[in-house]
């Protein structure tokens, strides 16, 4: 595996085919120079959750009861760690600006923090004492509305959703029933997709590796099976993305088997209703996939411990990249640029030009 060190920039340039709707390659080939710049954060935590409010201020969560805070593009970070909590493990973050974020953990009872003094303090705005509750995913459809996840209880997942910015939440009740052994990976924090138009959608591992779609804000859930590989606690859908209401990818593997790559990747064009294999796979098992726009093009992107792939045309075909060790990306917000993040408290940032 790569491992890059503070400071150093590693370049790839790679020629990428665009394909067309109905699978055939066009002429257009896609000149992508990939570009990591590994970031100083002095910490050493595992990383799952990140969150890019704007090219200046990132968020960043994990063990230890780590949350990393910069201002400055990823030059300097601050621990603003939450009081109490090195035992918890934050796999889950959304921020608003500077100042606002709110983190998920997996060990509770104290499940959700909130801070509104960028990490000063802290306040706990979710409390379950609820045997088997472990946050894998947050996600916001604008700065009210937000769904956070944890794995089944009693038959159903868990299901909270907030409309006042992360400070009060209420259970969902109308889910539908997982079966025994089907779970969410908190891998990337992305096992949740939420749009501001309302759809929602939710990603499962292990026994099964489904699809639950909402299309009112996530009030009431559909369940809809996939191609994915599934039946070992390993294996499953551990990231979904999408580019509008229609057009999203969903993106796995075996977590422990890493260089499996049957059956890892499907995308959707109608909303996730259907989801179709994808015809050329991503090189080995993923934890994080993400729609990256700039100004004139636009790619899924998709990141694990053992590399990275792009699809330009809406998950049909995956072109590896580089092998190198992250778990989640974030994308600045309409450029071509991003950071990811992983073990050790690696922190990179990513440009695609």
């Amino acid at each position: 595996m790569n491992h890059l060190l503070p400071g150093i920039i590693l370049v790839w340039t790679l020629n990428i085919f665009t394909s067309a709707v109905e699978q055939k390659k066009d002429e257009t080939l896609t000149n992508i120079k990939f570009e990591f710049v590994e970031l100083q954060t002095n910490s050493d935590a595992s990383i799952r959750g990140l969150f890019v409010v704007d090219e200046n201020v990132i968020w960043a969560s994990g063990s230890g009861g780590t949350v990393l805070r910069s201002t400055d593009g990823g030059k300097n970070w601050i621990d603003v760690k939450v009081t109490g909590q090195t035992a918890n493990d934050f796999r889950s973050i959304h921020a608003w600006d500077k100042n606002k974020a709110l983190v998920f953990g997996v060990a509770g009872p104290d499940f959700g923090f909130l801070t509104e003094d960028g990490g000063k303090s802290w306040k706990v705005v979710y409390k379950n004492a609820a045997h088997g509750a472990f946050f894998d995913s947050v996600k916001f459809s604008d700065s009210d509305t937000g769904l956070a996840v944890s794995d089944q209880i009693d038959g159903k997942p868990l299901l909270i959703k907030t409309t006042d910015g992360g400070k009060n939440w209420r259970k969902i009740e109308n889910l539908p029933a997982v079966v025994d052994g089907e779970a969410h990976f908190a891998a990337s924090n992305t096992c949740i997709e939420f749009l501001s138009s309302g759809k929602a959608w939710i990603a499962t591992g292990g026994a099964a590796a489904r699809v639950f779609y909402s299309e009112d804000f996530g009030e009431n859930w559909e369940l809809v099976t996939t191609p994915m590989i599934q039946g070992k606690p390993s294996s499953g859908i551990f990231s979904i993305s999408f580019k509008n209401e229609r057009e999203g990818v969903v993106i796995g593997g075996t977590y422990d088997k890493p260089e499996q790559n049957k059956q890892i990747a499907a995308y959707t064009t109608d909303g996730g209703k259907n989801w179709i294999s994808a015809k050329k796979m991503p090189d080995e098992y993923r934890s994080c996939a993400q729609f990256v726009a700039g100004e004139n093009e636009s790619f899924f992107f998709a990141i694990g411990k053992t590399g990275c792939d792009l699809s330009a045309d809406g998950g049909k075909n995956w072109s590896f990249l580089v092998e190198t060790n992250y778990y989640t990306f974030r994308a600045v917000l309409g450029k071509l640029a991003g950071f990811v993040a992983g073990a050790e408290g690696r922190i990179a940032r990513v440009e695609f030009n």
